[in-house]
């Protein structure tokens, strides 16, 4: 899974020339906003319309939904361990340091949330969505909070998925349901299973197909 992890990533970041960590590139749609001077180790850069979050690495990504989107990485951030790249309405964070790196994300809405490997994936503020899909696997945590109409969660391996809000129909596909905390979360509807690999890949190609 790891392997595939960084295959997928080098794919994904072909052509993507990144500069030395005195100037940090963001692709933001069609441009390219480069930060440098006294500011060069907090980059910040516009997300106008990412509702999709993908992360992998050692890596903290919290979200807040906000109607000032952008992206806020820490003082340790460094774009040649550190990879952040929009493609369409998806935004692929990942990170190859040997500590936790920290980025934020303020966004208006979020319809997907996808992470792997060690990363973590944390809400800020309580989002409030139409749809939410949540798609965890190998050592991935994520503690979210949101009111939704329909939610669709997928955790599998030894990743852990923290809810909170509230949801009409919730669908959760596991391979370990203790795994999935939901003391704090509460749902008119809830469809609930225990999957191996195979019926989670299944699922997972199912949720794509009607997304």
């Amino acid at each position: 899974m790891k392997t595939s992890t960084k295959t997928l990533f080098a794919t994904l970041l072909t052509g993507i020339v990144l500069t030395s960590t005195a100037m940090t590139t963001f692709a933001t749609g069609n441009s390219i906003i480069h930060e440098t001077g006294t500011n060069a180790a907090k980059p910040e850069a516009t997300v106008n319309g990412v509702n999709r979050i993908w992360a992998s690495g050692h890596v903290k990504v919290i979200l807040t939904q906000n109607e000032k989107e952008g992206i806020t990485a820490g003082e340790n951030f460094n774009a040649k361990t550190t990879f952040i790249q929009r493609k369409g309405n998806t935004l692929y964070i990942n990170s190859i340091e040997s500590g936790q790196v920290t980025i934020k994300v303020s966004i208006k809405d979020l319809h997907r949330v996808e992470a792997a490997g060690s990363a973590t994936v944390v809400t800020s503020n309580n989002f409030d969505v139409k749809h939410l899909q949540v798609f965890l696997s190998q050592g991935a945590k994520a503690k979210l909070s949101a009111m939704s109409a329909s939610l669709y969660t997928v955790v599998s391996d030894d990743a852990v998925l923290k809810l909170s809000g509230s949801t009409d129909q919730h669908t959760l596909i596991a391979t370990n349901l203790k795994n999935v905390r939901l003391d704090s979360f509460h749902s008119l509807r809830t469809s609930s299973k225990v999957a191996d690999y195979a019926a989670i890949k299944s699922n997972r190609l199912i949720a794509e197909r009607l997304n």
